[in-house]
């Protein structure tokens, strides 16, 4: 045996030993074990992320100053991107579209895709989209000149 004292239980003492260290050298009440560790209030990369976007950009649109959320404006940009015969950016769109769509929500108000009026327009994006890929298609592939055997 150890010639070291302990305390017993039988006395009302605390025993010290395997996984019950010394009352004194315990950490307080308060005090984490990691002091390092992460900060509160810090935040991850998403919530960042969407802060960012909600914050307020001042925009002149016909004329007149605006204030919207960065998020929105961008949104603006890519759809009118697409009106303006991009093709990006009318993929972007319709992949939305088609996303928004598939979820069985309703598309957003601010996109107005489901108006009567603004079916058109984007019939004319798809259709313009679908040329361009023709169109990339000839010039991409020439015709394979056959040689005939002599």
């Amino acid at each position: 045996m150890s010639s070291k004292k302990r305390s017993s239980r039988r006395n009302g003492e605390y025993s010290v030993g395997y996984g019950r260290p010394p009352q004194h050298t315990r950490f307080q009440p308060g005090c984490s074990g990691n002091p390092k560790g992460r900060p509160k209030g810090s935040k991850n990369f998403s919530t960042v992320f969407d802060e960012e976007l909600a914050k307020l950009v001042t925009l002149i649109e016909n004329g007149k100053r605006k204030r919207m959320p960065k998020g929105q404006a961008l949104v603006k940009q890519i759809v009118n991107k697409a009106l303006s015969n991009d093709a990006k950016a009318a993929a972007l769109v319709l992949d939305q579209i088609r996303r928004s769509e598939g979820s069985g929500k309703a598309p957003a108000a601010d996109a107005g895709v489901g108006l009567p009026e603004n079916k058109d327009v984007v019939e004319s994006i798809v259709r313009r989209i679908r040329l361009a890929a023709e169109a990339e298609e000839e010039t991409e592939t020439p015709p394979e000149n056959e040689e005939t055997p002599r």
